[in-house]
């Protein structure tokens, strides 16, 4: 067990409760113990769940803001971490599946979603590299998906994937120089793209965010 604490949020305007990991620091020193030979350890499942990234309050405001979601609107959180911005939707109205490829986020993110939503929501175990085209959702939201080289070539199938007809996929990213290219490399993959660019406050830091909206075409 993890010491835990709660952080509570404003997210343009609606109050958010958190519950964190307190030393994201000793999650790191675990994976490490297992050992090199580790299938974790192989796979760098590096529990950058654990954290709060600038990215999910860039892409929970840029929801807010853009009135995207109605009630009748079915959104799926791809590589939920904590769940702020699938939380949100909820708040908003929206139908929410949650999905991460490790269980302790889901843990924390069904823990979550109940400190702050009557409403049920749905969690499901899935690697977006091997995407389940059965949860095909009117928005997906993901929040610093794009951190790897060896994403790109998985992210846009995963995104056609898991979109339905006429849907969009939200994607957002701490201006890394990294992420670039690939985002723009969506248009030539069949892809509509946006580009918003908001400023979050975190740790007494002002930090970019880009929120790109991605339209199957």
């Amino acid at each position: 067990m993890y010491k835990t604490e709660q952080e509570i949020l404003n997210v343009a305007g609606i109050n958010i409760t958190l519950l964190k990991i307190v030393n994201v620091d000793e999650l790191f020193n675990n994976l490490v113990a297992k050992g090199d030979q580790h299938e974790d350890v192989k796979d760098e499942r590096i529990p950058y769940w654990a954290e709060l990234w600038p990215s999910a309050i860039g892409l929970s405001e840029h929801i807010i803001n853009s009135k995207i979601i109605t009630s009748n609107t079915t959104v799926h959180e791809l590589g939920c971490g904590l769940g702020l911005t699938g939380i949100v939707a909820g708040k908003l109205g929206a139908e929410v599946l949650f999905t991460d490829y490790l269980e302790e986020a889901l843990d924390f993110a069904k823990q979550n979603w109940n400190l702050n939503n009557s409403e049920t929501a749905s969690f499901k175990k899935m690697d977006w590299r091997n995407p389940d085209t059965g949860l095909k959702a009117d928005l997906l939201l993901a929040s610093d998906v794009a951190y790897e080289r060896k994403s790109f070539e998985y992210l846009p199938h995963a995104f056609k994937s898991l979109t339905k007809p006429g849907g969009k996929i939200i994607v957002s990213e701490p201006n890394r120089l990294l992420s670039q290219g690939f985002f723009e490399s969506l248009s030539s993959r069949g892809f509509a793209v946006k580009k918003y660019v908001y400023t979050v406050f975190r740790n007494e830091i002002h930090q970019l965010v880009n929120v790109f909206e991605i339209v199957p075409t």
